[in-house]
Order: C-alpha cells, then sequence, then structure tokens
C-alpha cells in the first residue's frame, strides 16, 4: 500500500471502492455537501462550488443519503498515511449542524481508507471493518427511533421460568441497557444456555435493539439445538440456515463458523458476502475458542452486539475471551 498518496487518491482507490463493494449506488453518495445552507427537509443541499464565505462554511466530504435523499450518515475522510481519528471534531461539528435542522442523530464514519472508526446514534465509538450498506444504516436508523429500555422489557416466561436463568436473562438485559457490546454468559452443559439466549435474543428484539440475528456454533448438533429447540420454537419467523447457502431475506441465521469461514486464504470469505453492518446481534455458542477461525476473523468483521456462551468454569478462561467479551457477567456455573 502507498502511503503517499494524497486524499482524493485515497478516496478514489479505497473509500469509492469499499462503498460500492457494500452495494452503495452513486447517486445517494453526496461530496463536498454544505451543511449550513443545505436544506435538508426540502432535499436541496448546496455542494462546494470553488467558493467558500469564510467562517460560515462546512463541507462534509461523504454525505450517505437512503432512497429519499435523506441523511443517513456522514464519512469524513483522511488521507492514507493520516490517522482517521484527526478528523472526529470535525464530523461532530457536520453532524450536529444536520441534526438541528432534521431532528433525527446522524452516525459518522471517519477513515483514512485502511482504518474505519464509527460513531453510532448512541454516541458509542469503535474500530469497525467497514462501511455500512444503505439498507444496514437505515435499519439501524428504525431501531434507534423506536428503541426501548430491555431493562424493563418483560421476560418470556414460555422462554424461560426457573429462577436462575430469568436472572440471569434480566442481568444481561439491564448490561445491554447501558450500551455495552459484548457480554460472556458462563453457564454449566445442560443447565439451558440456548433457553437464555434465546430470551436475551427476544428482548433485544421486542426493544428494538437488534433486528437480524445470527448465531453460530462450531459443531452441527449446536446449530440445529439453536434452530430447531430455539429460533422455530420460541420466534414466528422463517429461520435462515447458511449452511444451505447465502441469504439475506432473513432476521434470523443460524450456522456453523466452518460455513462462515469457507474461501481460500487469498479468496474472501463466505461471511464477507454480508455487509459489517448487516447482523445487529450474534452469538457465540463456544465458536469464538474454535479452530476453524483462530484469529477471530468472524467477530471482528461485523459491527453487532456480541454474546458468548460458555460452560468453561470462570477461573479456566482464557485471556483471548476476556478481551473479547470481558468478564462473564457473573458466574453462574
Amino acid at each position: 500500500m502507498n502511503t503517499s498518496i494524497s486524499e482524493n487518491e485515497t478516496r478514489e482507490q479505497y473509500i469509492d471502492t469499499a462503498l460500492k463493494n457494500v452495494g452503495w449506488v452513486k447517486k445517494y453518495i453526496k461530496e463536498e455537501v454544505n451543511p449550513v445552507k443545505s436544506d435538508f427537509i426540502n432535499k436541496h443541499l448546496v455542494l462546494f462550488d470553488g467558493n467558500i464565505e469564510k467562517n460560515v462554511d462546512l463541507f462534509i466530504d461523504y454525505l450517505l443519503l437512503d432512497e429519499n435523499n435523506n441523511p443517513l450518515a456522514i464519512i469524513e475522510a483522511k488521507r492514507f498515511s493520516k490517522d482517521p481519528d484527526t478528523g472526529r471534531a470535525q464530523a461532530r461539528t457536520y453532524a450536529k449542524e444536520i441534526e438541528s435542522k432534521i431532528n433525527d442523530k446522524i452516525p459518522i464514519f471517519l477513515t483514512n481508507g485502511n482504518i474505519w472508526i464509527f460513531i453510532d446514534e448512541y454516541g458509542v465509538e469503535r474500530k469497525i471493518s467497514g462501511p455500512f450498506s444503505q439498507k444496514d444504516l437505515k435499519r439501524r436508523r428504525d431501531l434507534y427511533n423506536h428503541r426501548k429500555n430491555p431493562a424493563t422489557c418483560k421476560i418470556n416466561p414460555y422462554i424461560v421460568d426457573r429462577p436462575r436463568s430469568v436472572q440471569i436473562v434480566r442481568s444481561v438485559s439491564e448490561y445491554f441497557s447501558k450500551c455495552h457490546r459484548t457480554a460472556l454468559i458462563q453457564m454449566a452443559t445442560g443447565t439451558g444456555k440456548t433457553r437464555v439466549a434465546m430470551a436475551v435474543i427476544d428482548i433485544l428484539i421486542r426493544s428494538n435493539i437488534v433486528r437480524n440475528v445470527l448465531f453460530i456454533a462450531d459443531r452441527g448438533a449446536l446449530v440445529k439445538q439453536a434452530k430447531v429447540n430455539g429460533f422455530n420454537q420460541f420466534f414466528n419467523e422463517p429461520v435462515g440456515d447458511l449452511r444451505d447457502g447465502f441469504s439475506e431475506n432473513k432476521r434470523l441465521y443460524v450456522s456453523t463458523i466452518q460455513t462462515l469461514m469457507k474461501g481460500r486464504d487469498k479468496e474472501s470469505k463466505f461471511f464477507e458476502q454480508f455487509s459489517p453492518g448487516f447482523f445487529d446481534l450474534v452469538v457465540f455458542d463456544e465458536a469464538h475458542r474454535s479452530i476453524y477461525d483462530k484469529n477471530n476473523l468472524v467477530f471482528k468483521y461485523f459491527d453487532a452486539i456480541k454474546i458468548g456462551l460458555t460452560a468453561t468454569p470462570k477461573e479456566s478462561e482464557t485471556q483471548s475471551t476476556v478481551d473479547l467479551f470481558g468478564e462473564a457477567i457473573e458466574d453462574y456455573s
């Protein structure tokens, strides 16, 4: 990679390509938009024309629009050799200018074409693997605008009714209500991990925190259990089994980690057919330990709330697991 390329070259070679790869159509990508003088309500965008009114004009590198030409997100771009963090203050200024006119939160991408940082509607910042598709951003906006507090959402007694399981679900729900992005649930084998996971998923869906969910395991039997005794039993909608092939028309999915990792080293992996923002929640049933994904590529690729399910005693947890999910919320074994 040539680190001496200009910002314009960075845009053309890396950022524009990344947007195209997740399905963005050029007419919904506007560059150098003036957020001060644009009328976002009436869809009249003022673009840079070579003239600048000093101490007044601002210009957004990229403004991403929905199909009705409403703002979905902004991208602050830096040349390949610069730290994308340097654009944070600028981007926040642009976002606030738009928000003051449309009364809607605007998420932010910061990038130099290599590193991508995302600041979501909640103000939570994190590194991501790349930009999201238009559909992803629309879905996430809709979720944010209709969100409820998962901590106050009633637990479905049809899914879990054992006092210990109910307490686990409540603790996890309260944890995610504070905008945490990862959690590790540790329960002994045979104590109902799948049901607990389904109860948490049910709450997060009904709270409009998540919509698209992926459950991963490294054994077919565990995937079948999640599909048949989990999703099929407690949710009234079809389940996409990625072992049968790629699909984007479902909301609930199951897969083995082996399926997601298909593809030779120099080729794209199966999971990369999805946009990094396609899943709102990914559940790893011991899959984060799998030899089939030693570098946790799936974990790193998807920008999602992530839940790890493990039967390993807390004192035996590896540092890598703690690094991924944090300490188990409670020792439930």
